[in-house]
C-alpha cells in the first residue's frame, strides 16, 4: 500500500466520525430513530442506495460472478422489480401511516404479541446482516488491503461505526451514508472500468471465461433470490427510511430513483467477477476476488479510492442495520411489552444501549464463530419465513385479521423453516425459507376465518 492510499483511508475514517458528531441529534426518539421525519430527496436516495449496496453486494456479487458467472441476474432483476413495487405500493402508504419499525405494522393490525415476536426476529436478522456480517467484511478489507490483523481490523471498523451511530442516530447515519454513497459510486465505477479494460473488454472475457459461466442454474438462482431478495419486502431499514422521509411523495420518488443505480452497481460488480476470471488465478477464494483485484490492478490513489468505496459500502450497511435492530428492541419489545409507559428519554436511552449491545454482539459472533453465514441464514429464514405473509396481509388486505392466526403463522412458519434449514431438508430443490413462507400462508388462511378474536380492520384504520 502506498502512503497516498493510506492517507485516503485514514482521512475517510476520520471524516465519518466528524460527520456523525456534527449531526448529533436531540433526546427525542423521533429525531434519533427517524431523523424527525425530514429527510429530503437527495439524502433519502443516497441513504437508500448506500444501505442497499453493502459489502455483500460488492464482495459477494463480484465473487459470485467469478465463481458462477451470470447466476445472479435473476436475483438482480427480481430486486429491481421489488424496488419498483415498494415505491409504487408501499413507500407512500408507510410514510402516511408513520411509525418507527416494520413490525409495528404487525402490532397495529394483530396485537402486541405479534409485534414483539416480529421485533425479536427482525432484531436478530438485523444483527446478523449488519454488525456480524459487516464486521467480517471490514476485517477482511483492512487485513487484505492494509495489512491490519483480521480481528483488529474488525474491532477498529466496528468501533468507528458504533461511535458515529451512537452519537447521532438516523441523522448521522443518513448524512454519513450520503458521503459514503459518493465514494461508493465513484469507486465502483472506476474499479469496474479498470478491471474490464484489463481483461480485454467483452471480447477478452467471452474468449477466456468458461461457457458454463454464461448459463443459468435456476436452482442456485432461486436460492439466491429467496435468501437476498425476499427479505427486502419487510426489511426494517427500508421502512425506517420511509418513516424518515419529509413527505410521502419523497418516500416514493426516492425509492423509484434508487432502483436503477442499485441494479447497475450490482451488475458492474458481477462483471468485475467475470473480468477476474481472466485476471486472477482460478484458485482465488471468491470472497477475496474484489480485494485482490484492487491490490493487483488499480494504480496508486485509485486503489485508495476503491478501498474507501468498499469500506463505505460495508459501513453504511452496518450502521443502518444496527440502528434499525436497536429500534426493534426499544419500540417493539421494550415499550410494547416491558414498559408501555416509557418516556421519550427512556426510549432513546434504551435504543442507544441496544445499538451498543447489537454492535458488540454482532462483533463477538463474527470473531468467535467460524461460520457466521449460517447464523445470518437462520435469522433471515426465521424472520422472512414467519413474518413475510402476515405482514403483507396486514398491510394490504381489508379482510378479517386475527392475532391468534398471525401469531401461529409467525411461530410455525419461522420455526419450521429454521428446523428444515438445520436438518438440511430439501424438497423440490427449494430453500427452507420457501417452506416457512408456504406454511405461514396456509396457517394464516385456515385459522383466520375460524378465529374468535378476528376483526375487520385495515392498517390505515388501525393507525388512525
Amino acid at each position: 500500500m502506498h502512503i497516498i492510499d493510506w492517507m485516503l483511508v485514514v482521512v475517510y475514517m476520520i471524516f465519518m466520525v466528524v460527520i456523525g458528531a456534527y449531526f448529533k441529534t436531540s433526546d427525542s426518539m423521533e429525531d434519533f430513530a427517524v431523523a424527525d421525519k425530514k429527510l429530503g430527496l437527495s439524502v433519502l436516495t443516497a441513504t437508500f442506495l448506500a444501505t442497499g449496496v453493502g459489502g455483500g453486494v460488492l464482495t459477494g456479487s463480484t465473487g459470485n460472478g467469478f465463481a458462477a458467472g451470470i447466476m445472479e441476474i435473476p436475483k438482480l432483476l427480481v430486486l429491481f422489480g421489488i424496488n419498483i413495487f415498494m415505491a409504487l405500493f408501499l413507500a407512500k402508504k408507510m410514510r402516511n401511516i408513520g411509525g418507527f419499525t416494520a413490525p409495528e405494522m404487525l402490532g397495529r393490525v394483530y396485537g402486541k404479541k405479534c409485534q414483539a415476536l416480529g421485533g425479536l426476529f427482525c432484531a436478530i436478522y438485523q444483527m446478523g446482516s449488519g454488525p456480524a456480517m459487516q464486521s467480517i467484511a471490514l476485517g477482511m478489507c483492512l487485513h487484505i488491503l492494509l495489512g491490519v490483523e483480521m480481528r483488529m481490523g474488525m474491532i477498529i471498523g466496528m468501533g468507528i461505526v458504533l461511535l458515529y451511530t451512537l452519537s447521532s442516530g438516523m441523522w448521522g447515519v443518513a448524512m454519513t451514508d450520503y458521503v459514503q454513497f459518493i465514494f461508493l459510486t465513484v469507486g465502483i465505477i472506476v474499479a469496474a472500468a479498470i478491471a474490464y479494460t484489463e481483461a480485454g473488454g467483452w471480447s477478452g472475457i467471452s474468449a477466456a471465461v468458461p461457457a458454463s459461466h454464461f448459463q443459468l442454474n435456476m436452482s442456485d438462482s432461486v436460492k439466491f433470490l429467496c435468501a437476498t431478495a425476499l427479505p427486502v419486502l419487510i426489511d426494517g431499514n427500508r421502512y425506517a427510511r420511509f418513516f424518515a422521509a419529509k413527505d410521502a411523495n419523497t418516500a416514493r420518488l426516492s425509492n423509484l430513483i434508487v432502483a436503477f443505480p442499485q441494479l447497475m452497481i450490482a451488475f458492474m460488480a458481477m462483471v468485475m467477477g467475470l473480468s477476474a476470471v481472466v485476471l486472477l488465478p482460478a484458485e482465488t477464494p471468491k470472497d477475496m476476488v474484489f480485494a485482490t483485484l484492487l491490490t493487483t490492478y488499480l494504480p496508486v490513489g485509485i486503489r485508495g479510492l476503491a478501498i474507501v468505496a468498499l469500506m463505505a459500502a460495508i459501513m453504511s450497511t452496518a450502521d443502518s442495520y444496527m440502528l434499525t435492530g436497536a429500534t426493534n428492541v426499544s419500540v417493539d419489545i421494550y415499550k410494547t411489552i416491558i414498559n408501555p409507559k416509557a418516556t421519550d428519554r427512556q426510549m432513546v436511552i434504551v435504543t442507544k444501549a441496544s445499538i451498543l449491545a447489537i454492535g458488540l454482539l454482532g462483533l463477538g459472533f463474527a470473531i468467535i464463530l467460524p461460520d457466521i453465514i449460517s447464523v445470518w441464514t437462520l435469522s433471515a429464514t426465521a424472520y422472512v419465513g414467519g413474518c413475510l405473509v402476515p405482514m403483507l396481509y396486514g398491510l394490504f388486505s381489508k379482510k378479517k385479521k386475527s392475532n391468534a392466526a398471525a401469531l401461529t403463522a409467525i411461530i410455525c412458519g419461522g420455526g419450521f423453516a429454521v428446523i428444515c434449514e438445520l436438518m438440511g431438508f430439501v424438497w423440490f430443490n427449494l430453500p427452507p425459507i420457501v417452506y416457512g413462507i408456504a406454511l405461514s400462508a396456509v396457517l394464516l388462511a385456515v385459522i383466520t376465518p375460524l378465529a374468535k378474536d378476528g376483526r375487520d380492520i385495515t392498517i390505515e384504520q388501525a393507525s388512525a
